[in-house]
């Protein structure tokens, strides 16, 4: 058994609980395992530096170690979990459509991840986001032309590879047009294989032609191909990725904890059934391994004995990890990129910048910021975001007020209210300026932020009250850009991230951030 577990092993990414790495991922890695997948909840303040922390006494025991973590820009970060992206994401990136650009940031990215210790980066999204109302893609998607993916899905993949970090392309077949997020219930995408090829395969096509050293499954079902998920499809792996397209690097399965996969399969059936597919290394997810190893070393066990499995198809798939941990180890030949004082993050986040109607905003006084609070889907995770803290970084924040859903928009207060009550007809009588911007009564220029409005109707009904409260007052889209597009005063920043909200903060204020995003 114990060759057995160091062959297993070879082939997982678990997770673990907490900040420090526990003894039994040590142990797992004396015992082969291929590396630890990080994740938000690992990376919470308080504590040292990552790489201290975490990466060291991980390599003590296994200088190779792979060391993933999602850090796609923008909406989903990990390095930066607790204050938000100092990089724009896709969204950001294909509006600009620069692929000088889009690489430069990508070899930021990397740059921070090496020396953070990190050198597997689950990313970049090669979705096509075709549908607008997709629950899970979205920002994470350079937009919703085959073409335009392709380019700075390439151009990503060269900027992480070329500063020495594996980049993983993601979520294949192509997560873009479902209706369902992955991580709750199996999405279908019943198109015709001749469709899917067009649509959702040219980008992965061209990041296989860039190098890129992984790609990740999505928990995707194309009936037309099979009954089971793409992750678990021989069909849609084996048949499809490998021997249709020809990629010959590693094969990650996204987390076998999605409930989609683990309500039905268990972590130990899935595990067995995506590396009978042909999954090479399989991400448990966030839950703590320590428990889960046991039953997906027993589930090998028993489909070895069955025939379900065979052992050359795990040998094959040690190799191939060997083969991009090797690639992957640690090294100083790579230098860091110099960066522009405020760094390139800020740089692009402005460039992704479009302001629709907007008034000239007052340069002094104060600017008074609501916030219409919505749920992040499960890979953005509780990253914070708004414009409240890149305001008050500018000197400006006036107010913030955060909504939350269900709130009776006559209840929600406007600078200028008495006493927080908008008043019987909701527009606050006298006290209200009617540009929206403060008027004669000086209380400053009003802000609204949402994201995703156009797919909420919540925000939309919140939003169209308080416009009519107050006239002219200011959205501030930090989502996918709605179409049609708003004629009514509205900035978009195409994401969430820290950069973004910095960039809208200084458009709103005619103020320049000029030191690091940082601190």
């Amino acid at each position: 058994m114990s060759s057995l577990v160091s062959l297993v092993n070879a082939c997982l990414l678990p997770a673990y609980d907490g900040r420090i790495p526990p003894d039994w991922v040590k142990r797992a890695l004396d015992q082969g395992l291929a590396g630890v997948g990080l994740f938000g909840t690992n990376l919470l303040p308080p504590g040292g530096p990552l790489r201290t922390d975490i990466v060291d006494p991980l390599r003590a025991v296994r200088p190779d170690a792979l060391i993933a973590l999602d850090e796609e820009g923008g909406d989903v970060t990990r390095l930066d979990y607790h204050r938000g992206s100092v990089y724009p994401g896709n969204h950001a990136l294909g509006a600009v459509d620069d692929t000088a650009l889009t690489r430069e940031v990508a070899e930021a990215v990397a740059d921070d991840l090496r020396d953070a210790g990190v050198n597997l980066c689950l990313g970049p999204c090669a979705d096509v986001n075709s549908r607008p109302a997709n629950p899970i893609i979205g920002v994470r998607s350079f937009g919703a032309a085959p073409g335009l993916v392709a380019r700075h899905t390439r151009a990503f993949v060269a900027g992480l590879q070329g500063r020495g970090v594996a980049a993983t392309l993601k979520h294949f077949p192509g997560h873009g047009d479902t209706g369902t997020d992955s991580h709750s219930w199996l999405p279908d995408i019943p198109r015709p294989l001749d469709s899917l090829r067009a649509l959702e395969l040219p980008p992965f096509a061209e990041g296989f032609a860039a190098g890129a050293k992984a790609v990740m499954t999505g928990h995707i079902r194309l009936p037309q191909v099979d009954d089971l998920p793409a992750t678990l499809s021989r069909r849609v792996v084996t048949g499809l990725l490998r021997e249709e397209m020809g990629y010959e690097g590693v094969v990650i399965s996204d987390a076998l904890e999605m409930a989609p996969i683990l309500d039905r399969w268990g972590f130990g059936g899935a595990a067995v059934l995506a590396w009978s597919a042909g999954v090479d290394l399989v991400l448990l997810g966030a839950t703590d391994g320590e428990k889960i190893l046991p039953e997906v070393y027993e589930a090998v066990e028993r489909a070895l004995a069955t025939g379900e499995l065979a052992r050359d198809r795990l040998e094959e798939a040690a190799a191939r990890i060997a083969d991009l941990r090797a690639w992957a180890a640690p090294s100083a030949a790579v230098a860091r990129t110099a960066l522009d004082p405020v760094g390139v993050g800020l740089a692009a986040a402005r460039r992704a910048l479009t302001g629709v109607g907007l008034p000239v905003l007052p340069r002094t006084g104060p600017v008074h910021v609501l916030r219409l609070v919505v749920g992040a889907n499960l890979a953005v995770g509780e990253a914070p975001w708004g414009l409240a803290h890149s305001l008050e970084r500018l000197g400006r924040l006036g107010s913030a007020t955060d909504v939350e859903p269900g709130t009776d928009h006559r209840r929600i207060p406007l600078p200028g209210d008495e006493g927080g009550d908008a008043g019987g007809d909701g527009r606050g009588g006298e006290h209200f300026g009617e540009d929206g911007r403060g008027g004669e009564h000086g209380y400053g220029p009003v802000v609204v932020v949402v994201r995703d409005a156009a797919r909420d109707p919540w925000q939309q009904e919140t939003l169209a009250a308080l416009r009519a409260r107050r006239p002219g007052l200011i959205a501030v889209e930090m989502g996918l850009t709605p179409v049609p597009a708003p004629t009514a005063p509205t900035l978009l920043t195409r994401g969430a991230g820290l950069a973004n909200a910095m960039a809208a903060a200084e458009l709103l204020t005619g103020r320049l951030w000029a030191g690091p995003l940082r601190t």
